[in-house]
């Protein structure tokens, strides 16, 4: 008896270890499932704080805002960090990634946590640590300010009033709008360039239009003998002095020289600033060519070139752009396209005898009425093959040339490009205008210039069904004063993205 009950005590023993060692195996595949969901969470929160944090980096925060807005991601992903590190390569120099130059703005986050164990307590076991590592790198950009210079850049001030006069305005800094959009391009250039030369990574060029084609000597120019579509920074900077030096030496265009007082008797190309003959008022810019019965040809007078715009900073990215930054454009412009750069300055496949017989740029016979060198439809398109290509088919065609992949173009796109985003920006009440046609020249254009600009593909649209152009859509955005530019600035600020590199 004594021995049977011997070996009962030693099987409820056995029993009680097995038990135990069944609990424990059991636990130890519940934990430690449980740990690879959290450890998979943990992964996803690092990568969240690394991305706030190097958002914060864009914003020039200093590295406790970085670990505050880390710490924050950290534990609305549901973990308690025992340890949290976030490093760029002040706070680590040397780090064979964070400061691999060229400088880049990278960001490490390291996170440990402890995860609470459900059934391996029995064992002793009560916590399982956690450890996760992320680097966010703030995405380094080339970015082209594209801006509309055009004589129209003056109109806030009446007619007669000498401030209208660009020639006036300009020495004073008092041509309006366009002082508003000097101060929200330099506001805008301070959020790219935010750290000094030596540690910035990104990179801002500033391209300025009015007419597009090239008179050489005939007229005075500033300097003699220059396209006056030449922009006014064909290099890139890192340092935000230089780029505002470049933006506060922007000028509103100034053909240079007055109109004769009788302009019919006159065969001088281009615009020239009329005044009238005993009050001395400016009365705007006026072209001999135009008013001289024997030419009529406003091809010369135009001064609203958005392709020639783009088109250089199309140049810009496509011989300097780093393959390794976001490409982006930024236009701006207060009207439609109405002048073109020179039929031979250009990347389209154009047939010799159209390019001789357009020599200042594409203002076609059919298009020799106001609105001058564009149709009457906003929602034509011609190729460039054809006789009645406009200054509006141009600018189409370059925004295609900056906004379309290179190597696989969508099917509406003239020419292969740059594959950049671009941001297109309409200004005042003469974006609006329909010139009697059923919606506004110069919003129809920029709206194609956004889309096209949004992911390469023109007939991808996030502004379809939206009849109201001074509705924000996509990449298109509109103000109706140049005050309101600031805001339209921001807006595109917050969205240039950060992007997640390990």
């Amino acid at each position: 008896m004594m021995e049977r009950q011997r070996n009962h005590g030693q099987m409820l023993i056995i029993l009680a270890a097995a038990l135990v060692g069944l609990l424990a195996f059991t636990g130890l595949a519940v934990d430690l499932g449980r740990y690879f969901v959290a450890e998979g969470r943990l992964r996803q929160a690092a990568d969240a704080a690394a991305l706030a944090a190097s958002a914060q980096f864009r914003e020039n925060r200093d590295i406790s805002a970085m670990r505050a807005a880390a710490r924050s991601f950290i534990e609305a992903n549901g973990f308690t960090p025992t340890l949290l590190e976030v490093n760029t390569c002040d706070t680590k120099p040397g780090d064979p990634y964070l400061c691999v130059p060229p400088r880049r703005k990278k960001v490490e986050v390291i996170v440990e946590a402890d995860l609470p164990t459900a059934f391996l307590q029995i064992v002793g076991i009560n916590t399982i640590h956690l450890k996760a590592e992320a680097v966010s790198e703030a995405a380094s950009m080339d970015v082209v300010l594209v801006i509309d210079t055009s004589e129209s850049m003056t109109y806030d001030a009446p007619p007669g009033d000498p401030m209208r006069d660009p020639s006036h305005c300009n020495p004073l800094h008092q041509c309006h709008p366009f002082e508003e959009v000097r101060s929200a391009a330099l506001n805008f250039v301070s959020r790219i360039l935010n750290l000094p030369p030596a540690k910035e990574q990104d990179r801002v060029a500033i391209v300025t239009f009015a007419d597009g084609w090239r008179r050489g000597d005939t007229a005075p120019r500033f300097p003699p003998g220059t396209p006056s579509t030449a922009p006014i920074s064909m290099a890139w900077t890192y340092d935000y002095g230089t780029a505002a030096n470049i933006v506060n030496n922007m000028t509103v265009y100034d053909p240079g020289w007055e109109c004769p007082e009788d302009l019919a008797d006159s065969d001088a190309p281009g615009p020239c600033r009329r005044y009238d003959p005993g009050s001395h008022t400016y009365l705007g810019l006026d072209c001999p060519l135009l008013r001289n019965p024997d030419y009529e040809d406003p091809s010369t007078c135009t001064t609203t070139a958005i392709g020639g715009g783009l088109y250089w900073a199309g140049q810009l990215l496509s011989t300097s752009g780093r393959d390794d930054a976001l490409w982006v454009v930024i236009l701006l412009t207060d009207g439609a396209a109405n002048s073109t750069l020179p039929s031979s300055n250009d990347v389209l496949d154009t047939p010799a005898h159209i390019r001789a017989s357009l020599p200042v740029g594409y203002c076609p016979p059919s298009t020799f009425h106001s609105p001058f060198c564009r149709d009457h439809n906003p929602d034509s398109r011609h190729p460039s093959t054809s006789s009645l290509y406009d200054a509006d088919d141009y600018a189409r065609d370059m925004a295609d040339y900056v906004a379309c992949s290179a190597t696989n173009p969508a099917p509406g796109c003239a020419v292969g490009g740059q594959s950049a985003a671009i941001f297109a920006i309409g200004l005042g009440q003469q974006v609006l205008n329909t010139y009697g046609a059923s919606k506004p020249h110069g919003g129809a254009l920029l709206r194609y210039v956004a889309a096209v600009g949004d992911d390469g593909d023109p007939s991808t649209d996030p502004c379809d069904g939206i009849t109201d152009y001074t509705q924000w859509c996509g990449n298109y955005y509109f103000s109706p004063t140049g005050s309101g530019l600031n805001t339209v600035f921001e807006d595109i600020a917050s969205r240039l993205f950060t992007r997640l590199t390990h």
